[in-house]
């Protein structure tokens, strides 16, 4: 029969006070880093039954983290796992998909009992949520199991780690001005959620800070597929085409340039497109396409860097609205770099 390990043992084996022991176990009271370090690494050795949360980050096995959203079938939301998956090389994180689409049990409740099946901390993706659904969500969590949003928040009421959406709109729209077009368009994404209304104040606000630049049509989409099809029928309605266009993502670009090439719309020599996202697909599609580029990979390193934080504090802590922003670049390629028609428009004596 194996004995049981005691606080008894522990102090025999350290040569320190059963007190210094416990003291260091329950994370109470004052004690040195060495003298944890070594009631610690006793209890590892001796086998003693410990709970991460009472174990020192640096001394802890492992680390496990729940990526919590609402899944679809999709290459961003692989491509939003991939890049946390490759953030946690090297580290003794494991990162875990939890998926909220198909359940009925409230998200709160389901986040809260994360805790008690061995997670350490936890990381959303919600973008629909309201500052009300996270202050639900903050008042149902115990205040040391850490939570990171990644979507931006309007009101930061949570710690949120997120891309620069304002800087890709901005960025798209100084570059179309720098390839030449003049009349520019926007599919933005669906309308309550903060990511799309930053991306379209950036790329809006470029546009009104420039004397050569008009914004001269504007759909409201949802960051499908579908909707870029049915922003395409609406394009090409107008009688006055705008030159280039932001799509807000590159779902909706997809779509877009699914219906306008069949219908005979070169790209970019008739409209210039640009997307968001930079998903593996700009590479592959015909023309390749321009988007800004968001790096998965480095926004899991940001989150995993701000949750190790977290978990060294001591106290519970409560959110400050804490906001770091992962900076954004643009992937520049072919469906925005052709310039004959637009020079042939708008510089006739030059062709």
């Amino acid at each position: 029969m194996i004995e049981k390990v005691t606080l008894s043992d522990i102090a025999k084996d350290t040569g320190l006070s059963i007190s210094t022991v416990s003291r260091a176990l329950s994370q109470s009271g004052k004690i040195s880093k060495e003298n944890e370090r070594k009631v610690f690494e006793s209890a590892h050795r001796l086998n003693y039954p410990l709970t991460n949360i009472h174990t020192p980050i640096e001394l802890r096995k492992s680390i496990n983290i729940a990526l919590v959203t609402r899944h679809y079938t999709g290459e961003f939301y692989a491509s939003l796992f991939e890049g946390f998956d490759q953030a946690t090389e090297n580290t003794k994180v494991t990162m875990n998909l939890t998926s909220v689409s198909h359940t009925s049990s409230p998200i709160p409740q389901i986040i809260s009992e994360l805790n008690n099946r061995h997670y350490d901390a936890a990381v959303i993706f919600l973008p629909d949520f309201k500052a009300a659904d996270y202050m639900e969500l903050l008042e149902s969590v115990s205040g040391n199991f850490p939570i990171v949003s990644i979507a931006p928040i309007a009101n930061p009421v949570m710690d949120t780690v997120t891309f620069d959406n304002y800087r890709g709109g901005y960025l798209v729209a100084n570059h179309f001005e720098e390839r030449g077009y003049k009349n520019l368009g926007i599919i933005q994404g669906p309308i309550k959620q903060s990511e799309a209304m930053l991306r379209k104040n950036g790329f809006v606000d470029y546009i009104q800070a420039s004397d050569k630049l008009n914004l001269i049509w504007q759909y409201n989409g949802d960051y499908s597929f579908q909707k870029g099809k049915e922003a395409y029928e609406d394009f090409k309605k107008l009688d006055n085409k705008p030159d280039a266009i932001f799509c807000s993502n590159d779902g909706m670009t997809l779509g877009f340039m699914h219906d306008a090439i069949r219908n005979g719309v070169h790209i970019p020599d008739d409209v210039a497109v640009a997307g968001f996202d930079d998903l593996p697909t700009c590479d592959l599609y015909t023309p390749t396409i321009t988007s800004v580029h968001t790096s998965y990979t480095m926004l899991g390193k940001k989150t995993i860097e701000h949750i190790f934080n977290r978990l060294s504090e001591k106290a519970e802590r409560q959110h400050t609205g804490y906001t770091s922003l992962v900076p954004v670049s643009l992937s520049v390629r072919e469906s925005s770099t052709q310039l004959s028609n637009v020079f042939r428009k708008y510089y006739p004596n030059n062709t």
